[in-house]
């Protein structure tokens, strides 16, 4: 049997926004159950760093109720952008804020989509050190960790409303507008030591501005999703 896909979304993300990556998983050549993670924009934006408990608490919740109801023994994790640091955080030993998640017994492979793995973000510091220096990179061997990164957009201070918006991204997030990047984080940023790291040219970070080449797409999907 195959085993169940779970999806952690991004930063102010709603759950509907992962709906047409799920049905792409749930359909040929995949045929996987795929559950995503009901974490609303209103719950992201309630977060202060550094506590994230309460997504990680969904994401625990969501792969407690995959395993209970198809009966397999682990999930196929992916996490979209923030998700992907909340899912990296998920599989740690050691309590967070008294909580021992230990996602890692129960996550076959982890796939993170245009995550910054490396940032200067001051909204998630405390959050991301903590991870930094208690599980760095490809934490667990027993894992199969694969970071996605796309190439599609250089920051511009002046250039097209794109361009524009990926400079101030990159620039207030990672300290350089002329970054080339998905349009949100820039490709390096993206980069997990340990892992399959995967550069993905032309795809962009989200749904909302770009549905037919972010990640998620029914075109891009099988670029980075092995069966």
């Amino acid at each position: 049997m195959s085993r169940p896909v779970v999806i952690m979304g991004g930063w102010l993300s709603s759950p509907a926004d992962y709906f047409g990556m799920a049905r792409v998983l749930a359909s040929p050549p995949y045929n996987r159950i795929v559950y995503v993670v009901d974490f609303s924009r209103l719950a992201w934006a309630r977060l202060r760093d550094p506590d994230f408990g309460p997504a990680l608490d969904a994401l625990a919740a969501t792969v407690r109720i995959a395993l209970e109801e198809t009966g397999a023994d682990k999930v196929d994790l992916i996490g979209h952008s923030a998700g992907g640091r909340i899912a990296r955080a998920y599989l740690s030993d050691e309590p967070y804020q008294g909580v021992r998640y230990a996602g890692h017994e129960v996550v076959a492979s982890l796939t993170t989509l245009g995550t910054a793995h490396a940032t200067s973000e001051i909204w998630v510091k405390q959050f991301a050190d903590w991870l930094e220096a208690r599980y760095p990179g490809a934490a667990f061997p027993h894992v199969k960790y694969r970071a996605v990164a796309g190439r599609s957009v250089r920051g511009r201070r002046f250039g097209n409303p794109e361009e524009m918006i990926a400079y101030r991204s990159y620039e207030v997030s990672f300290g350089d507008g002329n970054l080339v990047g998905d349009g949100i984080v820039p490709t390096a940023a993206c980069y997990l030591a340990g892992a399959d790291n995967l550069i993905l040219e032309g795809a962009r970070h989200a749904p909302y501005n770009a549905p037919a080449t972010w990640y998620g797409a029914r075109d891009v999907v099988p670029l980075w999703f092995e069966d």
